[in-house]
Formats: C-alpha cells, sequence, structure tokens
C-alpha cells in the first residue's frame, strides 16, 4: 500500500511539472506558434489533468495515461520552437535590407497518391499568402504553395511529380546546379548532372539564387545516391528530402520582400 501511495505521489509531482511546461507564457520563439496552440492544445490538456490532481480523482492508470499525452505535447511544443530558433537563424543570414516574415500555419489535410502530393494548410490570402511562395519547416523546404483561397491554401510537396526547382549542391570543390524535381514517392532527383561532376552521399542540397520568390539557402535534402542509369554521360541525383513529408504538423509560409 505504501508503495502504491509513493508511485501515485511521484505521477503526480510529474504532472505538476507537465503543467508548469506547458502553461508558461514565456518560452522563446513562442511568438512564432500560432496563437491558437495553447486554445487547441494546451488547455484541454491541462485543465482536466489539474482539476483530476486537485480533486484526487484519478487513480495511477489513468494518471500516467494523461501523463504521456502530456509528455507528447510537450516534446511536439519543443520541436516546433527548436525550428522556429532554425528559422529565425535563418532569416539573420540573409542580410535583405527588408527582413523576411513567417506567418505559422498548421496542415489539416494531406493529399498522396500516384499523381499528387500536396498538403492544405489554414492560412490563405487574407494572412498574405499567394501562389508560388515556400512552405518550411524549421529551414527545410516542405513545397511551394499552388492555391490559395481566404484562408486555405494548397502547398505543392517537393516529392510531387510535377515539382520543379533550381539547387545548388556543394560537391568537391564546386557548385553543382541542377533542377530537383519530385519522384512521387517521398524523394527528390535531380536530373542532367554531367558526370565528371565530383558528387558523393551525403552531401547536401539547397535552393539556389535565381528564384524570384525562393530565398536562397533553403535546405532541400541530402544526396542519397548517384548513377548514370542510361550510360549517357549525365547523372541522376537521388535526394533524401530534408524534413519528414509524412509528419507534418506545424509550418511556416515565408513571405519574403520584393528583391532585384
Amino acid at each position: 500500500m505504501r508503495i502504491q501511495r509513493f508511485h501515485r505521489y511521484l505521477l503526480v509531482l510529474a504532472a505538476l511539472f507537465v503543467l508548469a511546461v506547458l502553461v508558461r507564457d514565456d518560452l522563446p520563439g513562442e511568438e512564432m506558434l500560432p496563437d491558437a496552440y495553447r486554445a487547441a492544445v494546451g488547455r484541454p490538456l491541462v485543465q482536466p489533468l489539474a482539476v483530476a490532481v486537485h480533486d484526487g480523482a484519478v487513480d495511477a492508470a489513468e494518471m500516467r495515461s494523461r501523463l504521456a499525452v502530456a509528455e507528447r505535447q510537450v516534446r511536439e511544443l519543443t520541436e516546433q520552437l527548436e525550428r522556429a530558433h532554425e528559422l529565425e537563424r535563418y532569416f539573420g543570414q540573409l542580410r535583405w535590407e527588408a527582413p523576411a516574415r513567417a506567418v505559422p500555419a498548421w496542415v489539416f489535410s494531406v493529399e498522396a497518391d500516384d499523381y499528387r502530393r500536396a498538403f492544405k494548410i489554414d492560412r490563405g490570402t487574407s494572412s498574405g499568402v499567394n501562389v508560388g511562395m515556400p512552405v518550411v519547416a524549421g529551414r527545410a523546404l516542405l513545397g511551394v504553395v499552388m492555391h490559395a483561397d481566404g484562408n486555405i491554401a494548397t502547398v505543392r510537396r517537393v516529392d510531387d511529380p510535377s515539382f520543379r526547382i533550381e539547387v545548388e549542391i556543394e560537391g568537391e570543390g564546386e557548385v553543382v546546379r541542377g533542377v530537383a524535381r519530385g519522384d512521387g514517392d517521398r524523394g527528390v532527383d535531380v536530373r542532367f548532372v554531367p558526370r565528371a561532376t565530383a558528387l558523393r552521399k551525403g552531401l547536401k542540397a539547397f535552393t539556389s539564387r535565381y528564384h524570384v520568390q525562393i530565398p536562397p539557402g533553403l535546405y532541400v535534402g541530402d544526396v542519397s545516391d548517384v548513377a548514370d542509369v542510361d550510360e549517357d554521360g549525365l547523372q541522376e541525383v537521388a535526394l533524401l528530402p530534408a524534413a519528414a513529408l509524412g509528419r507534418l504538423s506545424q509550418v511556416h509560409v515565408l513571405l519574403q520582400p520584393k528583391r532585384e
């Protein structure tokens, strides 16, 4: 009996610790998260758990279950804050006269089949989101906006078969440029790369500096394979996308200033 009470006491302490993290309003970078986060995640989780702990009306098993949910929510919030800080550091490297802005959004629908790879977000033209704008998780490029209405936008993922973007890969002593295209299966290919170019597995690909709406240096993916499939002297480079495309929740749309 004493052991059970001791375990319950430890669970209550752990729950109170998680509650303290969730209700904090001074977490760095949190201003880049949607205002609705606490209303949609924090409050429904915190209030019932706080009441149960206060009234002592929850047993150890239920407490463990609720605590596991709270811990998962804390991990998700921590990951989102880390991506927000990564994006802030990236903005600091751009050195533009007018700073770029990031509009936070939530993914609420995903389309993935043999012909289309896309997802929908809860931001649209009313928030300044327009066609062609890049959508990121931290510094990792997820795709570009292909359609936008008042409060909803559809994003074409980087692995969509119709996705195209120029990338730069830092090879052995040289920068290799090529057009990346989605392979329709959570991957990206860069084709028509001269065979004489020294590329190897593990090199990183970034967006080039010649796009109008997409800023340079966004992380597209890592080289996972290099092969001359047709034996025509031109290599095909396979990229592993920089972000886990199947686990998208909170993203940012980049609203950059007009530039030359």
